[in-house]
């Protein structure tokens, strides 16, 4: 039983060994990397994750064709490069209607198998403006940035990217280590006697499992940010041009003075003056019913003032003659 024992906190300490030495390189590899959730939807908005991700970004502004409104944003065949690479882009666009382009660009996000994670509309007086941010599969970024060039007006357009295969690749060694850790534990536990080997192995156990969790949520993370690049474009509505007034065709002494101008005068001037009579009737009606209670209502006090003092006079007269 002593020798079971002493077998037992032997192979408890080898595996607590090597998960601290798996523990030490996997904190040193994701200081730069952040924890990762659990599970990422594909609906989520995953901008602030890949602005977590430690990697060698480029940036580069498209250029316009000439001949056309079409944008040249083209990443190339990234599925063949093997790499792990995560595509931002971003574009300013005037649109003569900014409604109508945005429900445009989400449509064709959604046809080429992207998905629209952000949107807004904004309307203040004459101002006009809006903004979307869809994910489309990188090998589709040529085709969608060409369409949105049809859209409208592109003003700007740049698009930045984000090598992430070395992160990818040591989470996966990371992962890899851990279960194997796990299926370690997992033999230990099942050979152990005491309720106090148990428990020590159950702690174990419980710490890898929860960094197992964690590595896939971190790989789940970056291979949703590298199977969806974002797009983000700022719409601007193209202002109305102001309706310059109509030439008067009354214009001229003759032009002034014929029949046509004299009789739409004339209608002019009846019309007015029709339109100040019931206008002017309008507004005596209301002045009597805003006056007409208080004027009662005075006027009966009034009368009942002037025939007490009749009354009393009357009354006085009487008393005197007789």
């Amino acid at each position: 039983m002593m020798k079971k024992s002493g077998m037992l906190a032997l192979a408890l300490s080898l595996i607590f060994i090597l998960s601290g030495c798996a523990s030490s390189t996997a904190s040193t590899t994701a200081a730069g990397y952040g924890a990762a959730p659990a599970e990422t939807n594909a609906g989520e908005n995953t901008q602030d994750g890949a602005s977590a991700v430690t990697a060698s970004t480029t940036s580069a502004s498209a250029p316009i064709d000439s001949n056309s409104n079409a944008v040249i944003l083209d990443p190339g065949n990234v599925a063949e490069s093997g790499k792990k690479i995560i595509y931002t882009v971003n574009m300013s666009l005037e649109a003569a209607n900014a409604n109508t382009a945005i429900n445009d660009i989400g449509n064709k996000a959604a046809e080429l198998g992207g998905y629209v994670s952000d949107s807004s509309f904004n309307q203040y007086e004459t101002s006009v403006s809006g903004s979307i941010t869809v994910r489309i599969p990188p090998d589709k970024l040529k085709e969608f940035t060409e369409h949105v060039g049809t859209v409208g007006e592109v003003l700007s357009s740049n698009m930045g990217s984000q090598d992430v295969t070395a992160e990818y690749t040591d989470v996966q060694s990371r992962l890899t280590n851990a279960q194997a850790q796990e299926t370690q534990l997992l033999a230990v536990m099942a050979k152990a006697v005491s309720i106090k080997d148990i428990l020590s192995v159950r702690v174990e156990l419980d710490s890898v499992q929860s960094e197992i969790e964690s590595l896939k949520g971190q790989i789940r993370l970056m291979d949703n940010l590298v199977g969806y690049s974002m797009v983000t474009i700022n719409i601007t509505q193209t202002p109305e041009a102001p309706i310059s007034p109509e030439a008067d065709k009354n214009t001229g002494l003759l032009a002034r003075w014929s029949f046509d101008y004299i009789w739409q005068s004339v209608q002019k001037g009846f019309s007015n003056s029709l339109s100040f009579t019931v206008n002017a009737l309008g507004v005596i009606f209301i002045a009597i019913s805003y006056l007409i209670i208080p004027v009662i209502g005075i006027g009966i006090i009034v009368f009942a003032i002037v025939f007490i003092i009749r009354h009393n006079k009357k009354k006085k007269n009487r008393n005197k003659q007789s």
